[in-house]
């Protein structure tokens, strides 16, 4: 899990580094398909999925691992989603 998130944010940085940002700010995601996506999958701006935890120790120990801020998000079956701010 560890190495998923430095290698997200190494690629995050590659693209700062090598002007992205612009072309970034103007691209347009692509439209999630209909018959997979939810409410939940919808992209906020700022934050990134990272995984699904059986857990609520389990996200916060992963979470943990990542320089910045994250967010456990639990879901009704008890398992939890983690997010990272970028």
């Amino acid at each position: 899990m560890n190495t998923r998130v430095r290698l997200a944010g190494a690629a995050l940085a590659a693209t700062l580094l090598a002007g992205g940002a612009v072309s970034a700010a103007t691209a347009q995601a692509a439209p999630a398909s209909s018959e997979s996506a939810t409410a939940a999958d919808a992209a906020v701006p700022g934050k990134v999925y990272v995984g699904n935890y059986p857990s609520k120790r389990a996200c916060v120990a992963d979470g943990r691992d990542y320089a910045g801020r994250y967010e456990c998000v639990p879901w009704g079956d008890g398992t939890y989603d983690l997010y990272i701010w970028v």
